[in-house]
């Protein structure tokens, strides 16, 4: 059998295409079997290589990550009920399957993969020094496996050999088969052993054609992760400060291995954090810990496009619509120097002109109605989504309007979300924005500086906590200030500090796919005395239960102008439109460009606020979320550790199910996940 075509699609089909460019794949002709258990593949290190890359190919996160799923949805960052956050409770038949999925594509198919590996590999005839970074590399991803299912579950199977249900004619109940849940520690312990065997295993750095592999310290770099979250109130509900020393010292490790090998923050500065806006466009940059890489091939199996940039990209741009920022994102942000819109005695926060005197990382994060969001074939295209009303009646409610400055279809939101988008993106009248080759950091050194800031707090140390913190802001540019606190309230206690780091986490990873983990592992969405959860109040935020999405609409006034049709040949404001009216204030010559210098900035926004001021309104939008029967998010405690669905039960019937979940047979279910 020829496994030449087969394997070049697992091989190439990866985002470490450019890792193996220079391999020659006639090698595969002649292999026979890629199962895992034939020991020949191990006896070549390109193959042995090439089932790595496989795992690779299986594990990494997917460009879109951060999009608008279940998990972004359910918190401030995307409008719509998710399911978790709907009014109807989620239950064993109904619940997703993260836990087995299936049997090849679900997260134990691909720990099998791993293992089949780690069961073979000595078999062969490999050197150690050709083994060993090999044999880490999939320590890596088994024990990041194994972190997505405890995160999610609290203690899972664990299962560090390729189990084969052929042997004893196939009986799933037999001993070596069924493994049972294991607590919460004993997984933790596991992960971490399986990391500190990658770290050992793993250079510091890979050279340019292997670059994008995991690294001694990526692999840290989990496992500081992992331990914070371990430390973190959902499975640390006593507060045990031995949990937070070991989160402190692993992070603290991390940030030191990584700098050693070349990892830092990257230059986030420039007019209003440009440097920082290319650092999420950028395949080699100190900040990417963990990347998942891209290439822009659209036509066969070696195609690895990111969807983010077709997706992200609005619809009188060729792009698929776009992803609609909420109210709650977009008010969220700092203001110029660096405090809370409200806090700041310098800079009046305007809802209306919310795009003025904001942290700079605003103008990166965000896209509104008048200013420049460039591509490759037009630097100057600029947003415009306001709307006009056939009457007052229609101004006044809430609803959207009757005619839109989006000709071509509009997003949910009158803003939106700009971030990770590539100001130099190629668009084709064939492909759009689809052929991106733009990258996907799953782990961001940002993210390392604070972790290491978080456990600092845990332990108490709360100045190493304010450094951490000063650090992320002063490399975007915003003012140290008189105090040089860069914005963030001085003599904070420990409750409030850790507040602090919540708070920046969620505007330095906006969009990132970050946010629901963090409110997951902080319990956010309410304070629950029945499961010892009161973190809320400790740390002085309202929960996020009872609230709903809204979105900005961007209204133009009854008195300004009305009009029922919707399009260019209704719209007074543009100078295209056959009904341009040169007598309004209008969008003639406005064009924010947040790369221009500053005193040409100003002189931007000073038009764009007298647009805004003269035609413009701002309306809450509370109908984006589900109105009938009226949605608030609604996010029960027992997801904060999920259930087993029922028909993983059923194949699988020595599964404990999950405290808080019914078991197969309706029975209340008995597995503890904070149990040692």
């Amino acid at each position: 059998m020829i496994l030449k075509n087969i394997f070049k699609k697992s091989l190439w089909g990866m985002m470490l295409l450019p890792l193996i460019t220079g391999c020659d794949d006639e090698f595969l002709v002649e292999k026979k079997d890629f199962s895992g258990f034939n020991e020949e593949i191990y006896n070549d290190v390109q193959t042995a290589q090439a089932k790595v890359d496989y795992i690779y190919y299986l594990s990494l996160p997917g460009g879109t990550t951060g999009g608008s799923d279940d998990f972004s949805k359910s918190t401030e960052e995307f409008v719509g009920s998710s399911k978790f956050t709907q009014l109807s409770e989620v239950t064993k038949s109904n619940v997703n399957d993260y836990f087995f999925s299936k049997s090849t594509s679900g997260p134990y198919a691909f720990i099998r993969e791993c293992n089949m590996f780690l069961d073979n590999i000595d078999n062969g005839t490999l050197t150690e020094d050709e083994k060993t970074p090999l044999k880490a590399q999939v320590y890596f991803w088994r024990a990041w496996h194994y972190s997505k299912l405890v995160n999610t579950y609290g203690g899972v199977p664990i299962v560090l050999t390729a189990q084969n249900a052929i042997l004893g004619e196939g009986d799933i109940t037999q001993s070596d088969l069924a493994v049972p849940r294991s607590s919460t520690a004993k997984c933790i312990e596991q992960i971490i052993k399986d990391l500190d065997l990658a770290i050992a295993g793993l250079p510091g750095s890979w050279n340019d054609a292997n670059w994008g592999r995991i690294t001694s310290g990526a692999a840290a770099a989990l496992k500081g992760r992992v331990l914070l979250t371990y430390a973190s109130p959902l499975f640390n509900r006593n507060d045990d400060g031995a949990r937070w020393q070991a989160a402190y010292d692993a992070n603290l490790a991390a940030k030191q291995l990584l700098e050693a090998n070349g990892f830092g923050l990257a230059d986030g500065t420039g007019n209003r954090a440009e440097k920082w806006e290319k650092i999420f466009v950028t395949p080699k940059t100190s900040e990417a810990v963990i990347t998942v890489l891209h290439n822009t091939v659209t036509t066969d199996s070696y195609k690895k496009n990111n969807g983010w940039e077709q997706s992200a990209r609005p619809k009188e741009a060729q792009g698929n619509g776009g992803y609609g920022a909420t109210a709650e994102m977009v008010d969220l942000f700092p203001m110029k120097d660096g405090k809370r819109p409200g806090e700041s005695t310098d800079f009046t926060y305007d809802p209306l002109k919310f795009y003025k005197d904001r942290d700079p990382r605003f103008y990166r994060t965000f896209a509104f109605n008048g200013v420049v969001w460039p591509y490759k074939q037009d630097a100057a295209y600029t947003v415009w989504s306001y709307q006009w009303f056939k009457d007052d009646a229609s101004f006044i409610s809430g609803k959207e309007g009757q005619g839109f400055a989006e000709y071509a279809g509009r997003v949910n939101t009158g803003v939106y979300v700009r971030k990770r988008t590539n100001p130099a993106a190629e668009f084709s009248a064939t492909d759009k924005f689809s052929r991106s080759a733009t990258p996907y950091i799953e782990m961001r050194f940002a993210e390392v500086v604070l972790n290491l800031a978080e456990a600092a707090v845990g332990i108490g140390n709360l100045n190493e906590g304010y450094e951490g913190l000063k650090a992320i802001r002063n490399r975007v540019g915003i003012p140290a200030g008189a105090d040089g606190n860069y914005g963030i309230p001085a003599g904070l206690d420990r409750d409030g500090l850790f507040r602090e780091i919540l708070y920046e986490r969620q505007i330095e990873f906006a969009y990132e796919g970050r946010r629901f983990e963090d409110m997951r592992r902080w319990m956010l969405w309410n304070d629950d005395a029945t499961i010892n959860n009161n973190t809320c109040a400790r740390l002085g935020v309202e929960p996020f239960n009872g609230k709903r999405h809204h979105g900005i609409i961007l209204g133009v006034k009854p008195e300004i102008y009305t009009a029922s049709k919707s399009g260019l040949s209704y719209d007074v404001f543009n100078p295209l439109s056959p009904i341009y009216n040169e007598t309004l204030v209008t969008r003639a010559g406005i064009a924010v460009n947040p790369n221009a210098a500053d005193a040409d900035f100003e002189a931007q926004i000073a038009l764009l606020d007298n647009f805004y001021g003269t035609n413009l309104a701002r309306i809450e939008n509370d109908q984006l979320d589900p109105l009938s029967p009226r949605f608030e998010v609604t996010y029960l405690s027992k997801y904060y550790f999920l259930g087993l669905k029922e028909n993983v039960m059923k194949q699988s019937p020595y599964l404990l199910q999950t405290i808080g979940w019914d078991d197969y047979y309706g029975n209340p279910g008995t597995f503890d996940p904070l149990a040692e």
